[in-house]
């Protein structure tokens, strides 16, 4: 029951992030968005994943399973960003242990623990959820 209220959650979360997005935001507000996403993106994912998102970082070819082309998410989806399915793949926090072993890193907690370790613990989650975003809105604008 957890599990599906945490899932409802963060599609009301998605569903207001991108009303927001796409009636109020400026155009350098989004591009601002996406540059701290790609920044991230750099920090977090490119070693793995490559600096072009292709899945050819330098850790990819020591990896158990291949690491996805995040270029080809959109291409893979017909046509349509998957941005839920996405956020749940890089906040991790959700895992389902009957899909098996997660391989890759819960940047959920990283992002919650380390990243806003000074803020509020009353604002932390609403923070994690917009640094995922952020590379949400990169990730789909690397898109093929």
């Amino acid at each position: 029951m957890t599990t599906r209220i945490n899932r409802i959650k963060q599609l009301a979360t998605f569903i207001f992030i991108s009303f927001v997005v796409s009636s109020y935001a400026q155009a350098d507000e989004v591009d601002s968005a996406i540059s701290n996403g790609k920044l991230e993106f750099i920090e977090s994912c490119s070693l793995c994943h490559g600096e072009d998102a292709k899945g050819h970082g330098v850790f990819s070819e020591m990896l158990i399973i291949p690491t996805a082309d995040l270029t080809q998410l959109k291409s893979n989806n017909n046509g349509y960003f998957p941005y839920k399915s996405v956020y749940s793949v890089v906040d991790g926090r959700d895992h389902v242990k009957q899909h098996g072993p997660r391989y890759m890193p819960i940047w959920g907690n990283r992002f919650n623990t380390t990243t806003w370790a000074d803020v509020n613990q009353e604002y932390s989650e609403t923070l994690v959820r917009g640094k995922i975003f952020e590379l949400l809105l990169y990730l789909e604008s690397i898109q093929e």
